[in-house]
């Protein structure tokens, strides 16, 4: 669990939710472990790997963003932008990104990328990460008999989430490259 949790958090693209909910799952089933232990090593994990995450995007931040602007031809105008929002929501995105698989895996690395600043991201990550885990673990073992089930409508509501927060950052994202570029307009006319 432990290594699952911190590989996920700090960018790998492994099942974080699967592991958690598994470990709840055994603490249910085996009284040598308890919830309680499955909880503190989550939260530690998780966070331990974000801020990896966070300071992996830190140092290589300019050489994601070169790589970024290529692939999905972005301009320096488009980047400026990402970093205005993060300034703006980037505490709210970090919460909630937690909950949407995809997202935790980028989240940190994205973070550092984008400059935001390091304490408010480890703030906004250690509660949006203690939520997950509690939920996460809680739901685990209470569903202990019904596991399978579970991962199957969380998985589900996970790429539901998924697609409705894409949309809106997408959304979001253009209505800040408009008010942007009217503002660089502005300046020059």
């Amino acid at each position: 669990m432990l290594l699952g949790l911190l590989g996920e958090s700090a960018g790998l693209p492994l099942p974080g939710e699967t592991v958690l909910m598994f470990a709840s799952f055994l603490s249910h089933k085996h009284t040598n472990l308890s919830i309680q232990w499955v909880i503190v090593i989550g939260i530690g994990a998780a966070v331990f790997g974000d801020n990896a995450g966070y300071f992996l995007g830190r140092h290589f931040g300019p050489t994601l963003i070169r790589w970024a602007k290529k692939i999905f031809h972005l301009s320096d105008d488009d980047v400026q932008a990402a970093r205005d929002l993060v300034k703006r929501h980037g505490g709210r995105t970090i919460f909630f990104s937690r909950f949407i698989f995809g997202l935790r895996t980028i989240a940190g690395p994205l973070a550092g990328s984008l400059d935001m600043e390091w304490r408010r991201f480890l703030k906004f990550n250690l509660l949006g990460t203690a939520t997950w885990v509690c939920a996460m673990a809680w739901a685990g073992y209470g569903f202990a008999n019904e596991f399978e089930s579970l991962l199957g409508y969380i998985e589900k509501a996970s790429w539901g989430m998924a697609a409705a927060l894409f949309f809106t950052g997408y959304w979001i994202w253009r209505r800040q490259k408009r008010h942007y570029k009217q503002k660089q307009e502005s300046r020059s006319g």
